[in-house]
């Protein structure tokens, strides 16, 4: 799965977004929701639907869903605890608060809607432009030929072929431009790595700042509850975790003078330990490996929080 983060207009999200969600749920109200809707890209879609398939709709689905749900004095606390953007965050830490709002029934389609409307009204593309300063270019590889030919050839002495091609590829091509447009289109996001790969930032931000590791940890590790629910690899349901914007000021303020290791040492890094895991002489975790995608992941929220954004992580 590749990890993705957005800019996030918490402003819109917070103003517009959830206090349509509140309406509906708390008091029945939908029409604010829908006009929304309507203008999403789940919406457009579903509009080319046959008749006998209507009732299976996004929207059709929520209605009947929104229906069924409980009313009641605590349950309306409930509804507007979890559609207000300030209060829910302030519980959505899973491993502080273990029962924070959230939807008993299965909100599937809630979370569809959440997720159209976030992409539709709250998401800033992260692009860089020519006039920035580019990253700091690789210094160079990481082993010498004769090295590099003596790496290969233990590889291929313990049967790990295809990592000794990747190794090779990797070694003498030169690296991708990280912040190349080509590499990201506006709805996308900037990608920062697959998973379980995105561990190596978790742990590499540990050794920098607690506060950084734990900031990451709510951003694209599953430590933040959210709003409807997560389901990865599903349009508009695979939003895994978010920053505030003042969140990701923190983020940059404990950033801001940390320098990114070299790609290309990382994917030896990285070729190491999957060797020695295999030989078993390797005792580090995956949280040790050095992260290739630390370059653009800083740069990203240093844009962010100059223009005083969010950030949302999408799997």
């Amino acid at each position: 799965m590749i990890v993705r983060l957005h800019g996030f207009d918490w402003d819109t999200y917070a103003e517009r977004i959830m206090p349509a969600f509140k309406q509906w749920l708390g008091d029945g109200n939908e029409s604010s929701l829908y006009q929304l809707y309507t203008e999403t890209r789940c919406a457009r879609e579903e509009q080319f639907l046959p008749p006998a398939m209507l009732p299976l709709c996004t929207w059709t689905r929520a209605q009947t869903l929104v229906k069924q749900l409980p009313q009641g004095s605590q349950t309306r606390h409930a509804y507007q605890l979890l559609c207000s953007a300030t209060d829910f965050t302030e519980v959505s830490d899973l491993y502080v608060h273990r029962h924070a709002p959230r939807l008993y029934q299965n909100a599937d389609t809630l979370r569809a809607i959440w997720g159209a409307l976030v992409e539709e009204y709250c998401l800033v593309p992260l692009g860089f432009s020519d006039a920035q300063e580019p990253a700091t270019k690789p210094s160079g590889q990481f082993m010498d030929e004769t090295k590099q030919a003596d790496f290969i050839a233990l590889l291929h002495s313990v049967n790990l072929n295809t990592l000794a091609l990747e190794v090779k590829n990797h070694t003498v091509q030169s690296p991708p431009d990280l912040l190349s447009t080509d590499n990201y289109t506006e709805l996308a996001g900037v990608e920062i790595g697959r998973q379980p790969t995105t561990l190596h930032l978790r742990g590499w931000l540990a050794g920098i700042s607690v506060r950084a590791m734990a900031l990451f940890e709510l951003l694209a590790c599953g430590r933040r509850s959210m709003p409807f629910g997560y389901r990865s690899g599903e349009p508009y349901e695979n939003y895994i975790g978010y920053l505030t914007p003042a969140e990701t000021s923190q983020l940059a303020t404990c950033l801001q003078h940390v320098q990114p290791p070299d790609p290309i040492q990382a994917r030896q890094d990285y070729a190491l330990f999957r060797l020695h895991r295999q030989s078993m002489r390797d005792i580090r975790t995956i949280d040790e490996v050095l992260p290739e995608h630390a370059s653009i992941f800083l740069q990203i929220i240093k844009l962010a929080a100059q223009y005083d954004l969010g950030l949302l992580c999408s799997i």
